[in-house]
């Protein structure tokens, strides 16, 4: 009877084993990196050319770089989240959203800060670092919560189309012959840093609003026109011993005494701590530039 007991207990537990080893057999697998929705990358230098996944999310930690001679796609439709102070720096080929030779955008890129509760400062933004190159781009693209959103030196991107918001600075040009044309510039500390006298920004058909500073001049060979620059605190601040030339601009009325005190600049020697030009802002526009600005406010709501 012990025996009978004995051999009963050693069946029960033997399909038990094999019941337990089907039951883990079966058991999916954990996704693989390629079938994973996020993308990390941490202090990553690119290899290779490479075109990113607009169905996925990248995330950036630490220092992100495009050597020169590699280029990197991030189409549109691509969110890309980075930490804490974070850089994106660019030695190669940096194309970003939707190309400019197709005329529609119709979907963002969307480069933003992965922290929780994000704030002006939180990663470090995209530093175009003496690359030379001609065929950058940044369209279609919002850009937000950065030190410096697109800190662009010695080099000349085309940046159309796009909403930069809540940045410590939006744009820095410096020594930069770069075209930024129809984006919507807010809500920074300061809009645009031009820097350097040799060079020739375009700077048009931008609405440049609600930041602290709209543009921040040392560079008085930039073309400035045709853009909105109302409801910021200065619209324009001078900071160079030259004058400079913005004519055709919407300043947020036509009183010429009420433009006059958005601009710093000689006339303002309170305001100044070293010599400085002019600025002389006439002819400008008496309403508001209605094709200025970033085209497609709908697109916005998506993100």
């Amino acid at each position: 009877m012990k025996n009978r007991l004995i051999y009963y207990l050693l069946i029960f537990y033997l399909g038990l084993a094999v019941s337990m080893g089907c039951t883990t057999q079966d058991t999916p697998n954990p996704l693989s990196p390629e079938e994973s929705s996020e993308v990390v990358l941490r202090d990553h230098r690119l290899a290779e050319n490479e075109t990113w996944n607009p169905e996925k999310t990248y995330i950036v930690h630490g220092t992100l770089e495009i050597p020169q001679e590699i280029t990197l796609n991030i189409p549109p439709g691509t969110t890309v989240k980075f930490g804490r102070d974070a850089l994106l720096t660019v030695r190669g080929i940096l194309k970003i959203g939707t190309p400019l030779d197709q005329d529609v955008v119709t979907r963002l890129v969307h480069l933003t800060s992965n922290n929780v509760e994000s704030a002006s400062g939180d990663w470090n933004g995209i530093l175009f670092d003496h690359t030379h190159d001609l065929e950058s781009f940044v369209r279609g693209t919002v850009i937000e919560h950065a030190t410096v959103a697109l800190n662009i030196k010695t080099t000349s991107p085309t940046v159309a189309e796009c909403t930069l918001r809540e940045n410590e600075t939006a744009i820095t040009l410096d020594g930069s012959d770069a075209i930024i044309r129809h984006n919507d510039i807010l809500d920074n500390h300061v809009g645009i840093n031009t820097i350097g006298r040799q060079t020739r920004p375009k700077i048009e058909s931008n609405s440049i609003t609600k930041n602290e500073t709209g543009i921040f001049c040392e560079n008085v060979q930039s073309i400035i026109q045709n853009n909105n620059l109302n409801a910021n605190i200065f619209a324009l601040r001078l900071n160079v011993k030259f004058d400079l030339v913005v004519t055709h601009n919407w300043w947020g009325n036509s009183d010429a005494t009420e433009i006059a005190n958005v601009i710093i600049d000689a006339a303002d020697p309170v305001l100044i701590t070293k010599q400085i030009g002019t600025v002389y802002y006439e002819p400008f526009a008496n309403t508001r530039i209605e094709n200025a600005g970033f085209p497609y406010p709908t697109l916005l709501a998506d993100l």
